[in-house]
């Protein structure tokens, strides 16, 4: 469909659309008595954060959770909270549920009023806010602000009910987290007893220390025995006391002694690190003194045992005190033996303080994992600690700030007319719809019937010659029932009973548009090198009673008699005897017999002579076209005389001569009435006529022009 196609729907179906709007207008009153706007309140609540004191960890920042951080989800669970029952039922408590109910019939059932409170509210979220848009709906317009008031201090109230936590909920999260501390430092102890550490940074740094003078002296005393060797020759290269001495000190002496060593050294570091922060009488200062006492007196014993441990004990004995001993025992293989023995005991010292180092390292991860283990326990242990002793203080959750604020008070009741106007709208639109599509409907699959021009040339494929108006249809609404008694042929009667020729008026409406047709078929005929032939041929014919044929073809014949000499024949084909009449100078003459009389008694030849421009031809093709009574009088018929014969032609269909007949006509006028021959019936004729190889043209008559001129292709 195009937009004629739609304009000229709308305009022939006017009646039925403008139906449907009132019809829905009238819907509109309807829902206005039957369920009229109600009364509305509205408020805005701003969640600035969630408080939840059951979930949160203590190192977030004031337990806060704002809501448009948290995808919408912390704003729904507030949505659901407000329309909850428990608060329409505190609702109910504060208003009264007689004030509730007091529209509905009255009485005091609470449950009853609850659910209409829940049923009258409703709530939203504007978008990338944390607002929530409340409002309640009642008929009676003295509930609504009272009721969303108390909506709103309920809410307010259950949230912090909900949100915050019991005492009870503070005791248990203090024993569990106590406990799991107690686990954690047991742990933590028993790695730190495997590893031989107290504390694993200073450990480290102090091995790292002792590996690295130790490996010093070791390569320096080396050093010094090699040249020793080099000088005393031979006394040099006996090593057997050097060996001796060496298996003097037992390895895991030397491992002992190391160890003593190395933690006196961190302790040392640790009592004066601690000096800076506490004085010496407190406790953490007496422990670590007491434990560099202890590692002094170890340390002492074990070089009292093995006098070659001293040797690595003091800093003293390093490489000048070393080049001096040379220098004083130079000689002396003594001094040999003892060289020996310190680098025997400075390689095994290093050995075993790298495996100290590597064990430490090895303990170091799960030592970590465990003292942050322990870190975690002791901070949520401190947190909910603080917690219980807040609320035993001071009889509430100190976490419990304002979080919340009021936008907007619950405003003062006004109508609720934009569900009012969505359901008004829908029932109009709906109707206007139904009104439209109803139309439609009709046009394009109920009334299958030919309309217009445009019509005839989209399904027939025939061009339309001239389009005639209805003209007893003036627009108005009209009964479908009703029918005017215009636009029928007039026929006469013979003498003896049969039926005649149609009786002409010359008064005729269908004179203005048999005048067009005329100078149609003139032009028709001067195109296609047809004027000067007598007689042409113009047949007219239809494919529904009632559309004009018999009129339109009198009235052609009429018309035409206007034209060149004036002499039309009209031939009537619907009867078995057949009925002619001549026209000249647009009036009519007389019938067929008195034709052929004239003919006589004007040339007194014998029948097989004739007069005019084709004789023998048309004579043969006559004789094709006449019913069967007509052809003894063709011979005597002087066709020459003619300059058209119009042939009123039977109805098209499978089973009348028309189809056959129109193969000889030169052209063939096929009427069709507007809004009743239907599109199947003259597509079937068309294809009959198209099958026949006839020249063909329509006329569609008793048009009716639905749409202003102005607006109308068809004008």
């Amino acid at each position: 469909m195009n937009l004629d196609d739609i304009v000229f729907v709308l305009f022939r179906h006017k009646w039925l659309i403008l139906g449907s709007v009132l019809l829905g207008l009238l819907g509109v009153l309807v829902v206005a008595m039957v369920k009229p706007p109600l009364a509305i309140s509205n408020a805005k609540l701003m969640v600035k954060f969630v408080v939840d004191s059951q979930v949160v960890a203590p190192d977030k920042q004031g337990d806060l959770l704002r809501p448009t951080e948290t995808g919408g989800g912390a704003l729904g669970s507030e949505m659901e909270i407000l329309t909850s029952l428990d608060v329409a039922l505190q609702t109910v408590d504060i208003v009264g549920a007689e004030r509730i109910l007091a529209h509905y019939g009255g009485g005091s059932n609470r449950l009853a009023a609850a659910a209409l409170v829940c049923k009258g509210l409703e709530v939203e979220v504007p978008r990338a806010t944390s607002v929530l848009s409340v409002s309640f709906k009642h008929p009676d317009k003295d509930v609504v602000q009272p009721v969303l008031e108390a909506v709103t201090r309920t809410y307010m109230r259950k949230h912090q009910e909900i949100h915050q936590a019991p005492t009870e909920y503070y005791d248990l999260q203090v024993e569990d987290w106590r406990s799991k501390l107690n686990v954690h430092e047991e742990e933590l102890k028993k790695l730190k007893s495997q590893a031989h550490v107290l504390f694993v940074e200073d450990t480290k740094r102090s091995y790292q220390t002792q590996i690295s003078k130790t490996q010093d002296e070791w390569l320096e005393a080396k050093k010094d025995l090699e040249e020793r060797k080099a000088i005393l020759g031979d006394l040099g290269s006996e090593n057997g006391g050097t060996n001796d001495l060496g298996l003097v000190v037992p390895p895991d002496k030397v491992s002992d002694y190391s160890f003593a060593v190395s933690e006196l050294e961190s302790l040392k570091r640790r009592e004066r690190e601690l000096l800076l922060q506490y004085k010496p009488a407190h406790p953490t200062v007496l422990t670590v003194r007491g434990q560099i006492d202890s590692l002094k007196k170890q340390k002492t014993d074990l070089e009292g045992e093995f006098p070659a441990l001293a040797l690595l004990g003091t800093s003293g004995v390093g490489r000048g005190g070393t080049n001096e001993n040379s220098t004083k025992l130079s000689g002396d293989a003594s001094d040999l033996r003892l060289l020996g023995a310190r680098v025997s005991v400075l390689g095994t010292l290093l050995t075993n303080l790298q495996s100290e180092a590597e064990r430490v390292l090895q303990f170091e991860p799960q030592i970590a994992q465990v003292q942050r283990q322990r870190d975690e326990a002791q901070k949520q242990y401190e947190f909910f600690l603080g917690k219980k002793e807040t609320i035993q203080r001071t009889g509430e959750d100190s976490s419990n700030t304002v979080n919340m604020s009021v936008v907007q008070n619950p405003t003062p009741p006004d109508l609720d007319l934009k569900k009012f106007k969505k359901l008004a709208g829908m029932v109009l639109a709906g109707c206007i719809g139904l009104g439209l599509g109803l139309a439609f409907a009709l046009e394009l699959f109920l009334d299958r019937s030919l309309k217009r021009s445009v019509d005839v040339e989209r399904h027939l494929r025939i061009p339309v010659m001239l389009t005639i108006p209805d003209a007893n249809w003036n627009r108005r609404l009209r009964l479908p029932w009703w029918r005017g008694g215009g636009g029928k042929a007039i026929a006469s009667v013979s003498k003896n009973g049969q039926a005649a020729l149609v009786r002409w008026d010359p008064a005729d409406q269908i004179q203005l548009f048999t005048a067009g047709l005329r100078e149609r078929l003139v032009t028709h005929f001067e195109i296609r090198n047809l004027s000067l032939k007598k007689p042409k041929l113009v047949a007219v014919t239809g494919c529904s009673e009632g559309s004009g044929v018999t009129t339109l073809a009198g009235g052609l014949a009429a018309e035409l008699s206007r034209t060149g000499d004036g002499n039309v024949l009209l031939v009537d084909m619907n009867s078995e005897q057949g009925v002619a009449r001549s026209f000249h100078q647009g009036k009519p003459g007389c019938g067929i017999a008195e034709v052929l009389e004239s003919d006589f008694e004007n040339d007194g030849q014998e029948s097989g002579s004739h007069a005019g421009g084709y004789p023998a031809e048309g004579s043969d093709k006559l004789a094709k076209v006449m019913p069967a009574n007509f052809l003894n009088m063709v011979p005597k018929l002087n066709v020459g005389e003619y300059d058209y014969i119009v042939f009123d032609m039977p109805l098209v269909s499978p089973t009348s001569p028309t189809p056959r007949l129109a193969a000889h006509m030169d052209l063939v006028l096929l009427v069709l009435e507007a809004e009743k021959t239907g599109q199947g019936a003259a597509k079937r004729a068309g294809s009959l006529m198209r099958e026949s190889k006839a020249n063909v043209a329509a006329i569609l008559n008793k048009f009716r022009p639905h749409v202003p001129a102005k607006l109308s292709s068809d004008a």
